[in-house]
């Protein structure tokens, strides 16, 4: 009878054993594959805000090469067109890696750069609010 009660403690050690081992291993197995998801997310989430850095950056490098043509009415557009889009990416700069976030500050001095020749060139230029009749009123 002892015999058979060490036998059947054994046997519950071994079953049990081998069902913590397989527990341990699900979980070790859903933990690894939550981590793969979530860096996966990210590396998403980061070529996304590194696609509209990009754009920006080529939006940016476009149109200061035309610092030495443009005109007053084409600055202005231009710098409202470039507050827009700066103001949209500034909010999401904090979620960059470090490397795109020392590009974002090289963009900005380059468009301050761009800034300064045109107005170097063609005096300060200050933005226009236009009110415009759209019902014709204004007889």
């Amino acid at each position: 009878m002892e015999i058979t009660s060490k036998f059947k403690t054994i046997g519950v050690a071994f079953a049990l054993g081998a069902f913590m081992f397989a527990c341990s291993q699900e979980t070790q197995t859903e933990t690894n594959e939550e981590v793969n998801e979530a860096q996966a997310e990210m590396n998403e989430a980061n070529m996304e805000a590194r696609s509209s850095y990009e754009d920006f950056d080529a939006w940016v490098s476009t149109n200061t090469a035309r610092a030495e043509a443009v005109t007053e009415d084409e600055f202005r557009e231009m710098r409202t067109e470039y507050n827009r889009r700066e103001a949209e990416l500034e909010t999401e700069a904090a979620t960059w890696d470090e490397e795109t976030r020392r590009e974002w500050e090289e963009t900005k001095a380059e468009w301050n750069e761009f800034e300064n020749k045109v107005q170097e060139r063609l005096g300060e230029i200050e933005d226009i609010d236009v009110d415009v009749d759209v019902n014709g009123d204004n007889n």
